[in-house]
């Protein structure tokens, strides 16, 4: 199911990204990456981290009805309060954010307005999807995840066709409100309303409970997608608006083949992690015995086959991407292996070696990133990524060296 899942994603991500080059070009795709990286920062803020607390605790509780309620009102709360006060930060600074993201062009101010109305939504298809996985409903899980992206790819084909760069920023903010309406189809049978919007179930120890995964939000979704959105603006002002268009066209790429290991991480493997008496080393081994060697000859035919990729994918304008591939799936390899011990230090509440492994991490990726873009220019922040997360990887084989003999 999952790799019918996958599957599609890529199909349906490959049309988009063909539409985009087509109709919105090197120079708007930089623009859609600059957005979607802000995305990330505010739904990681407004989300407080509680997505992973969410999944663990449905999944505990779930045949307990008092504490399912008290976990589901509690959650549920916490963020429409937080959404909404993102919703009123974004009205009052549409003017500002739209300077900062799209090169002190104001036109697109109007955008900022758009994902103030609908983020409410779009913070709950999260919560909605993070309950049906607690549930442990995998099917469901990717039923919603093709119906909407399905949904999503066909107002994405119209908007780019005819609104071109402001149709494609649109899109990403309407594909999360897909999301959220094919969720409440698959839970009208499972909750209710009442349940999520309940003051009477509201529960502090809850709250008190979940402070460890929102310090941990804050570090890798906060701070780290803000980080990325540094990034790329300084690739824009270092290389120019056209490589960072050209590097956001790899990053696209890139998210397609991880989404496969991202995806089993999500459906399968933290849950799996999360169980009290989970044996780390037996999923450790399971995880890197089949999912990293089907990881990595995927990494290898798409390297040889750079080239047909591109022009597929993209247009001529992106050619220059081909010299990008080697550092950037080597960097990706490094990323998907090191991932199982990232979702154990998140599973387990692993609070302070999460975060300071983070930090350095986050650390390394900003400054080599920085240092390499001035040295050798676009290539460098390629080789950047494969840097940070060999040295982010070899951190967590020392730390989790004893637990794996």
């Amino acid at each position: 199911m999952n790799s019918i899942h996958i599957l599609l994603k890529l199909i349906f991500g490959f049309i988009t990204s063909k539409a985009l080059a087509l109709f919105v070009g090197a120079n708007g795709m930089a623009y859609v990456g600059n957005f979607r990286a802000f995305l990330n920062v505010v739904e990681n803020f407004s989300l407080l981290g509680i997505q992973n607390a969410i999944i663990k605790y449905v999944s505990e509780y779930q045949n307990d009805k008092i504490k399912l309620k008290s976990i589901l009102a509690t959650f549920g709360l916490l963020l429409l309060v937080s959404s909404l006060c993102i919703s009123l930060i974004l009205i009052f600074g549409a003017s500002y954010l739209s300077k900062q993201l799209f090169n002190h062009s104001e036109i697109y101010g109007f955008l900022f307005y758009v994902l103030a109305i609908l983020f409410p939504l779009y913070v709950f298809s999260t919560y909605c999807i993070s309950v049906v996985n607690g549930f442990q409903k995998y099917k469901n899980v990717i039923y919603i995840q093709i119906i909407s992206s399905g949904i999503a790819l066909l107002f994405s084909l119209f908007l780019i066709y005819y609104y071109s760069t402001f149709g494609a920023l649109v899109s990403l903010v309407l594909a999360p409100v897909f999301v959220f309406f094919v969720c409440l189809f698959f839970l009208k049978n499972i909750i209710s309303i009442s349940d999520v919007f309940s003051f009477q179930n509201f529960n502090f120890s809850v709250v008190k409970n979940v402070s460890e995964y929102v310090l941990m939000a804050l570090v890798s979704g906060v701070i780290g997608s803000f980080v990325l959105l540094e990034i790329r603006t300084d690739i824009i002002s270092i290389t120019g608006l056209q490589n960072a268009g050209i590097y956001e066209g790899l990053q696209r790429i890139s998210s397609y083949y991880l989404l496969f290991v991202s995806s089993i991480m999500t459906i399968y493997f933290y849950p799996k992690l999360a169980e009290t008496n989970s044996n780390n080393k037996d999923i450790v081994l399971y995880y890197l015995k089949t999912i990293i060697p089907l990881f990595t000859i995927g990494l290898v035919i798409i390297y040889f086959l750079r080239k047909l990729i591109i022009q597929v994918l993209f247009s001529s304008e992106f050619e220059t991407m081909e010299s990008l591939f080697l550092w950037q799936l080597l960097g990706d390899l490094l990323k998907a292996i090191s991932l199982i011990f990232g979702t154990i230090l998140i599973a387990k509440k692993q609070t302070k070696v999460f975060i300071i492994t983070e930090i350095i991490s986050l650390f390394i990726l900003y400054f080599s990133s920085n240092w390499m873009l001035h040295t050798v220019g676009i290539s460098g922040i390629v080789m950047a990524h494969t840097f940070t997360y060999f040295m982010y990887l070899l951190v967590l084989v020392i730390y989790f060296r004893k637990e794996l003999r």
